[in-house]
């Protein structure tokens, strides 16, 4: 077997990494999520449940320094694990290529990279977070903050297993990042980003098969939304959509999990919310995100608005959503009260 090559990790007779492929050294993104628990339904088979085919994979050994582990290789992923569990090893591949999927079919992709996505998970938090000082380097201390670990870096998810009800959710949240950097564009708002990502949290699994994504299945982004809302704890609009899930990451627990549920509610607004008005608003900025353009469009409206403080995410919103931002607000907290506190 020879060294796999992570990048802005030298390969080295001592690498740690055994088997895999080369891959380039991209321009680094993070994408950050401390991760809650987050519980999968798991329902008996109906005669309306979709049948998915078994996803084709192939399985390899693979080690990571002295743990003995499985290269799993599908037709868009490259994952590498030391679970030992044989069951939960033979779902990764179906998890993901069910995600990416769904994934395609969000938000549609606008280039076809030459290599599969890479997906490390692993076992123990001391393998995960011995993995992230390497593959982080100086930039690990910031890494190594996030809780039931999971982030994507440069286009490779690297997940540390928790439990199943935590880390399914985690891999596909992660791998919707992993998506856009390689499929779509990396130069998304962080609103719209980890808004999209949380959606792929609520899954339900049909017996042994494949997961049935729901986007409005999720009891633990829900509470902490109704919670939010009750305490008068809501970010303001604007300041959601100009605020970075890095610029979050140093605040409490509560406030980290205002924000992702609270971008989650303005997804599932935008979709369904205020009688559909921004639905193909909606639409049209999830199909334009291929784009590598996009954000010069965003930039073209607002030199000719007479807003003196330039926020991509904001004048990404005013474009295809809607210029009243105040307006809008007022109506996203209606659905916000309305769909989850509501007859709580």
């Amino acid at each position: 077997m020879t060294d796999l090559i992570v990048p802005s990790i030298p390969a080295s007779r001592g690498s740690p990494w055994q088997g895999g492929h080369a891959m380039n050294n991209t321009i680094a993104r993070i994408g950050l999520l401390l991760a809650l628990a987050l519980p999968i339904a798991t329902t008996g088979c109906s005669a309306g449940a979709p049948r998915h085919a078994p996803v084709a994979f192939e399985s390899h050994p693979w080690t990571f320094r002295d743990q003995r582990g499985a290269r799993l290789i599908s037709e868009h992923y490259d994952i590498f694990t030391t679970m030992r569990d044989p069951q939960l090893v033979r779902l990764l591949p179906e998890l993901m290529e069910t995600a990416f999927a769904e994934y395609q079919r969000r938000v549609p992709p606008g280039k076809q990279p030459t290599e599969r996505m890479q997906v490390y998970l692993f076992a123990s938090r001391a393998e995960w977070a011995d993995f992230t000082r390497r593959f982080t380097g100086p930039r690990a201390s910031l890494f190594l903050k996030v809780r039931n670990g999971g982030y994507s870096e440069r286009g490779v998810s690297v997940i540390e297993y928790t439990r199943h009800q935590t880390t399914f959710p985690l891999m596909t949240h992660e791998g919707f990042h992993q998506y856009l950097y390689h499929y779509v564009n990396d130069q998304v708002p962080a609103w719209l980003n980890e808004g999209l990502a949380v959606l792929f949290e609520g899954q339900r699994w049909i017996g042994s098969g494949a997961p049935v994504f729901d986007p409005k299945y999720n009891p633990a982004r829900h509470n902490a939304l109704a919670d939010a809302v009750l305490a008068d704890k809501l970010f303001p609009l604007r300041e959601l959509l100009d605020t970075h899930a890095g610029n979050v990451i140093e605040h409490s627990s509560r406030t980290v999990a205002t924000y992702y549920a609270q971008v989650w509610g303005l997804v599932l607004f935008l979709e369904e919310g205020a009688g559909g008005k921004y639905a193909a608003g909606f639409r049209r900025m999830c199909d334009q995100l291929r784009s590598r353009d996009i954000e010069q469009f965003a930039r073209a409206s607002y030199i000719w608005s007479p807003r003196t403080r330039y926020s991509f995410g904001e004048a990404l919103f005013r474009t295809f959503i809607t210029d009243d931002v105040a307006e809008a607000e007022r109506e996203y907290r209606a659905f916000l009260k309305q769909r989850f506190v509501a007859g709580r």
